[in-house]
């Protein structure tokens, strides 16, 4: 598709006339919408082109302003749809536009492909005058929302938090509902700010060096401070520990899915391809199904409901509740973190440090969009003999090898092939990312040249 990638819209200096025939093509198919928005500066300017292409389509509107999505999600159950103006863990210069269903869960591919079709066909007919849609505002959102996660969720500890929400939304909701379950919670660029200010919303080491060192400076006196930190629409966390480490994201995830499951008993976990083979060693005793989805919170709540499974997340810290609602949710995920080192009473560090490392290395090769379908046919061709497997083509391909495995699939939001490898040790790893770059290389090469699927 030319606009929507792994997750809805995203772009650089994203144009409102585009906004404005997503919203047209949206009112073909929905008769009411509810609109949120992040804190980026140009998130009324899409806001504002939207909803004018949703009345002029003769649809409903409903705002609830700058929240972060997994409120939006949430607030869509009483609508037909909603749409979210984001651009998530993007710089500030990006927006984006994501549609979810009524369920909280996101469109899938089929759903944005027909959206996506109308907004090219150029086939607009406007509402007449005596049709077009009206638009209110719900200024209650967020509390109702705050107050379904506070049923929700059950802490009795006392934990010292400190909430880094990058000048984003979730500055809006984290730090209070950490605080309503009785935290101490010390909120760090906790103001909004849609240039981000404080720090990039991506949620990673280098952007969180100053929030991990606060942490270890606040435990080298009072101990015992956690860090939870969340991306630019709260929809994704990471935790850091009490040594001031921000945990490993595979780790993490590991960890919390085998607390699901013993606390729960339910032994199904889904996760997307290019989570680490960690999560199954880790839970290999309790005869855990793992099921690998493509990546994205779409194919994970696809397959939570096909399995019928409570938990379903992503090594990114994209992670979804069944059990509470179906949108991808950094907030609740943050809480539920300390839900998990109550059951087992004891600090987060300790929990990690009980979970194997390995090496991951990650690296992205430059490759225009129209490439990309060239690139990994040549790819799933060359990459079988080259590592003597066959690959699994879920969503770009995965090749397990002995000690390790490496993904390589085109990313759905920038212009690049991502290549992702895991290993025991870390000559295995270099190898397996040194054959994996070359073989795309060697693709980006064929130039005009085409190649047989298999």
């Amino acid at each position: 598709m030319k606009l929507f990638g792994t997750s809805g819209i995203r772009m650089k200096n994203l144009d409102p006339e585009i906004a404005y025939k997503v919203g047209f093509a949206l009112s073909k198919k929905v008769n009411n919408v509810v609109i949120g928005r992040d804190t980026r500066t140009t998130g009324k300017l899409i806001e504002s082109a939207l909803i004018a292409g949703l009345l002029n389509g003769g649809s409903e509107v409903v705002t609830i302003g700058m929240v972060p999505t997994p409120v939006l999600g949430f607030s869509a159950r009483e609508y037909d749809a909603g749409v979210m103006i984001t651009a998530s863990h993007n710089p500030p210069e990006y927006n984006g536009i994501k549609i979810f269903n009524n369920d909280g869960t996101a469109y899938r591919p089929s759903q944005e492909e027909e959206i996506e079709n109308i907004v090219f066909s150029n086939g607009f007919k406007r509402a007449s005058w005596d049709c077009v849609g009206d638009v209110w505002e719900d200024k209650r959102a967020l509390k109702k929302y705050m107050d379904f996660i506070l049923k929700n969720v059950n802490i009795e500890t006392k934990f010292n938090v400190v909430v880094d929400c990058c000048n984003a939304s979730g500055s809006l909701v984290s730090p209070y509902l950490f605080t309503d379950v009785g935290c101490h919670v010390i909120s760090v660029n906790a103001h909004v700010d849609g240039r981000f200010i404080g720090r990039m919303p991506e949620p990673n080491e280098k952007n969180l060096k100053n929030t991990m060192a606060m942490i270890k400076g606040l435990n080298n006196k009072d101990g015992n401070y956690i860090g939870i930190a969340h991306d630019g629409d709260a929809d994704r966390m990471i935790a850091i520990d009490e040594k001031g480490r921000m945990t490993d994201f595979d780790k993490l995830l590991a960890a919390f899915s085998r607390y699901i499951v013993e606390k729960t008993g339910k032994k199904i976990i889904i996760t997307t391809v290019d989570a680490s083979m960690v999560i199954d060693e880790y839970l290999e005793d309790l005869n855990v199904k793992v099921i690998r989805t493509k990546v994205g919170d779409v194919a994970v709540s696809e397959a939570m409901q096909k399995y019928n499974a409570l938990f379903g997340g992503e090594p990114s810290g994209t992670w979804i509740h069944g059990d509470i609602h179906l949108t991808p949710d950094g907030i609740l995920s943050g809480l539920r973190i300390l839900e998990m080192m109550e059951f087992y009473g004891k600090k987060l560090y300790e929990i990690m440090d009980e979970i194997p490392s390995y090496i991951n290395l990650r690296e992205k090769v430059s490759c225009e969009d129209e490439k990309k379908k060239k690139v990994m046919e040549y790819v799933i061709e060359k990459g079988e003999s080259l590592f003597k497997t066959t690959p699994e083509t879920v969503d770009g391909a995965r090749f397990n090898v002995e000690g390790g495995w490496v993904l390589i699939r085109p990313s759905g939001t920038e212009p690049y092939v991502r290549v992702r490898v895991e290993a025991k040790d870390n000559k295995t790893a270099k190898e397996l990312l040194e054959k994996g770059i070359k073989l795309v290389n060697e693709g980006l090469k064929l130039g005009s040249v085409q190649y047989e699927y298999w």
